[in-house]
């Protein structure tokens, strides 16, 4: 793949034209389980905060259950559909990872504002893409990391930036679940492996905690299942190892992945 091209200085976000006074109107794109789990922590907020007026789904008969069990007014069979809804204010987008890109693309560039399930893109490419269109439409686009949003986690980020922790040269951490039967994690085609569904998680917290800027290369290193997909202690068999280490300025920025701890030196 060509290097992708850089995002341009990042903007303000831009009021979105026409919208009314009121609660925020989510439309959400896919009923399966990583949306029926954003509703239901929707649904913990106020009505008069946060509504959700529609659904959709590749089956228009998913849709409508999902539409019952959450009293959504709306369910359609297509995202198409729920694109041109006109009451929506932002769309949350929680398909499978390899449709990130065409589907956030839909919204975008329907003026939508989208929350784009992690992770954003499967490549830098895609995510640069999605990115140039969002501020090329003045729309809202952010990745879901919600432990961006704990009070644990803006507390730690106050600390570092206050000073009060010196200058963070090591971060080390550990992330695990039992995903050994979740099919799709052992599937290219559905983009898959451990890095894109839990890796993340410390990588951005490296990247945060570390620097102002990303190293300018990065490499990965884990266990491969048969399929290609990273695999670290899945129940697969490793036949090779690679790793994530990055370099910036000479001075050192390493980012590991090692069984399900991950470290980074910056």
């Amino acid at each position: 793949e060509r290097e992708p091209e850089p995002c341009p200085p990042t903007e303000p976000p831009k009021t979105q034209p026409g919208a009314p006074p009121g609660p925020t109107r989510w439309g959400i794109c896919s009923a399966g389980a990583i949306s029926h789990d954003f509703v239901v922590a929707l649904k913990t907020l106020p009505p008069s905060e946060h509504t959700v007026v529609a659904v959709a789904a590749r089956d228009l008969g998913r849709a409508q259950d999902f539409a019952r069990r959450f009293g959504i007014p709306r369910a359609y069979g297509s995202y198409e559909e729920l694109a041109e809804d006109p009451d929506l204010d932002v769309v949350y987008v929680g398909v499978v990872n390899p449709a990130h890109l065409p589907t956030g693309l839909l919204f975008l560039r329907r003026g939508r504002a989208v929350l784009m399930e992690k992770p954003m893109g499967l490549r830098a490419c895609e995510v640069t893409q999605l990115v140039r269109t969002a501020r090329e439409r003045g729309v809202f686009l952010m990745e879901g990391f919600w432990t961006r949003f704990f009070p644990a986690w803006r507390r730690l980020r106050a600390l570092v930036t206050e000073g009060a922790l010196g200058s963070p040269l090591v971060l080390r951490g550990a992330l695990g679940f039992a995903l050994g039967g979740v099919p799709r994690l052992r599937e290219p085609g559905l983009g898959g492996g451990v890095l894109l569904d839990l890796g993340g998680y410390g990588l951005q917290m490296a990247l945060a905690l570390l620097g102002s800027s990303p190293p300018p290369s990065l490499r990965a290193h884990g266990v491969l299942h048969e399929t290609g997909m990273d695999w670290d202690k899945l129940g697969g068999t490793g036949r090779e190892k690679c790793g994530i280490f990055g370099k910036k300025n000479g001075t050192g920025r390493r980012l590991g992945v090692t069984e399900v701890d991950w470290e980074g030196i910056g």
